[in-house]
């Protein structure tokens, strides 16, 4: 080998020992069997990781690690209309309640509803405590399919934090029902619960179709 040639070596041997470099191009994605993928700004890609993801009997998301050892990290994630799974959290709609009363007022009488939505928050064993922003009502939105919005007055129990292989029933209680005479065309009532409230990587969404609310008639104001 000439001496000529040697300091073209060295910067080869050099530039291929470099750590992988990401450029502004570059896209980040998951392959189908759950390793990470770089998309290349150039056309080119490469593996990130070998790690690969199998989900087991019980619907339990597992890490298969590249070095033969494996380990449970959460749930497998999943999206329907009553249930939204994320790796940390299953979280259903359980039940939709509207409350209402009759009041004498005088000759008059009052009518008043409110509407309650019991999700059922399941926490996962294998992942860490979630931050929950419960007590930040503006943060859930109730809708019906006519664009009629209904402001939410509590969530109960509201904790700060949800921990781990722990199940929570919430409750969300709105002002106002689909009923009476501004119930005509309302088909459906929707809750968006946005992403900071849990953590979660999108906003999490139900609905419930109106004619199958429970509704419960109560002896007080509301």
């Amino acid at each position: 080998m000439t001496a000529s040639r040697l300091p073209h070596l060295l910067s080869a041997v050099l530039i291929s020992s470099l750590p992988c470099l990401t450029s502004a191009g570059d896209i980040r994605a998951t392959a189908d069997d759950g390793r990470k993928v770089l998309l290349k700004s150039d056309g080119n890609w490469e593996y990130l990781s070998n790690d690969r993801f199998a989900t087991s009997e019980d619907g339990t998301r597992v890490k298969l690690k590249d070095d033969g050892q494996w380990e449970f990290i959460g749930n497998t994630p999943m999206v329907a209309k009553q249930q939204v799974r994320t790796q940390s959290l299953d979280v259903q709609l359980h039940q939709v309640v509207t409350e209402y009363s009759k009041q004498k007022v005088g000759k008059n009488t009052r009518h008043s509803s409110q509407t309650v939505f019991y999700l059922d928050v399941n926490v996962s064993r294998y992942g860490k405590e979630v931050p929950a922003k419960l007590s930040h009502h503006n943060l859930i939105e109730v809708t019906d399919s006519r664009g009629n919005q209904y402001p939410v007055l509590s969530v109960s129990p509201a904790p700060k934090q949800l921990q781990p292989g722990k199940s929570y029933r919430l409750a969300v209680r709105v002002d106002g029902s689909p009923s009476g005479q501004f119930a005509v065309g309302i088909k459906q009532l929707h809750m968006t619960i946005q992403r900071a409230v849990f953590a979660t990587e999108r906003d999490i969404t139900f609905s419930r179709r109106v004619d199958e609310l429970d509704k419960k008639r109560l002896n007080r104001p509301l």
